[in-house]
């Protein structure tokens, strides 16, 4: 059943994956790329999509970026991204497990960030 995952021996809603993405390449900045980064994503870590995957770029100042939206039968990828500083804040839970390191593995795939921060937490 895929809607508990089993953690330390019990059963728990979810898994929720939090990366902070460093000065990345051009990549970031293109709503195109983003889009293409998350469908590949969503196959990457067995899920599969809900629709469309919603991107667009908004803000003001330094503070212009991208944010994205794709649902998953399970629950939702989201990212948003602040242009200026080539960062990155994405966000993948689900209540289907999946691999935390595909997804690390991915983002260094397609943004090359010079670094990159993560946690993994469990929704009980």
């Amino acid at each position: 059943m895929y809607k508990r995952i089993v953690h330390n021996g019990m059963p728990c809603y979810g898994k929720h994956v939090l990366l902070h993405l460093v000065n990345c390449n051009e990549r970031i900045l293109s709503i195109e790329e983003v889009k293409a980064f998350i469908g590949s994503l969503v196959e990457e870590i067995g899920m599969q999509a809900f629709g469309e995957c919603h991107c667009y770029r908004f803000g003001e100042g330094e503070e212009i970026g991208l944010s994205a939206v794709q649902l998953i039968y399970t629950s939702s990828i989201t990212l948003h991204t602040n242009d200026l500083h080539r960062e990155g804040y994405l966000d993948v839970f689900s209540c289907k497990d999946f691999p935390a390191e595909q997804v690390v593995e991915s983002v260094q795939t397609c943004f090359a960030p010079e670094r990159i921060e993560h946690q993994t937490i469990i929704r009980e």
